[in-house]
């Protein structure tokens, strides 16, 4: 049984090592990896934003640079309406990043290696979240209960 224990012991022990070492080096990583939150952009193809998001729509995910004052870049989720491109933050009060983009709305979208220069607002508009809401808790399957007050959704576009 002790053998047993201490086998267990150096398994979680590793575990918690790998995961620390990921942590940690995801911040000089070419972007985000996966959940890990991932350094600023160093690869893809800058790109004019275009008029028209629709070609994201069906994405799950983005990849989105963070102002510099946070200096790192996050996978979201994203929805497309009218054309239109919008990230949610979920319990935006609670995480920096959210605060530091209404702060400096200069950010990087990277989609399918093409990386785009945009600026991101925090919409508080209520036509606007009632019509982007749904569409968000559709796709992802979640309650849209609480936007625009504890989560908050930023329309991105050109700067």
């Amino acid at each position: 049984m002790r053998r047993l224990l201490r086998g267990l012991g150096i398994a979680i022990a590793a575990a918690v090592l790998a995961f620390g070492v990921v942590f940690v080096g995801a911040r000089f990583h070419d972007g985000p990896i996966g959940p890990f939150k991932g350094g600023a952009f160093r690869s893809g193809e800058a790109a004019a934003p275009p008029a028209d998001w629709n070609f994201a729509a069906d994405h799950q995910t983005l990849e989105l640079e963070l102002p510099p004052e946070v200096g790192l870049a996050i996978t979201t989720w994203l929805v497309v309406e009218g054309g239109a491109l919008y990230v949610p933050c979920g319990v935006a009060e609670s995480k920096s990043w959210p605060h530091a983009v209404v702060r400096d709305g200069n950010v990087r979208v990277r989609i399918d290696g093409k990386v785009y220069e945009l600026r991101a607002t925090r919409v508080d508009d209520p036509a606007t979240l009632a019509r982007v809401v749904p569409l968000l808790a559709a796709k992802y399957d979640v309650n849209g209960d609480g936007f625009g007050t504890r989560d908050w959704l930023f329309a991105l576009e050109p700067r």
